[in-house]
């Protein structure tokens, strides 16, 4: 699986809080769309993606719910956050406990 990081520009940190729990979540490969073009908005999230981490204050609405309503109807879980690897990682952890809690 692959994991998508939408609307950020720098994802260095982002890059190094998913592979911290990439082993959770099965994430084998990064992907990113900066959302900066128009033809962003109607990208297709790939059968191959299992996470997806969307930085709201890097991308538009119209991106933000062609994403969402791509990864509800996939079962997709998705991580919103601003963009910070801090607040990336609080939110991976909170799903990552989730995910634990759902599993026992």
């Amino acid at each position: 699986m692959q994991a998508v990081i939408v609307g950020a520009d720098r994802i260095e940190g982002i890059r190094g809080e998913i592979l911290r729990v990439a082993d959770q979540f099965g994430i084998k490969g990064i992907d990113h769309w900066t959302g900066r073009k128009a033809a962003e908005s109607r990208r297709q999230l790939s059968c191959r993606t299992g996470l997806v981490v969307f930085v709201c204050d890097r991308a538009n609405h119209m991106l933000m719910r062609n994403v969402r309503k791509q990864a509800e109807e996939m079962g997709i879980p998705v991580v919103f956050a601003r963009h910070s690897a801090t607040d990336v990682r609080e939110r991976l952890d909170d799903l990552s406990g989730a995910r634990v809690r759902r599993a026992s």
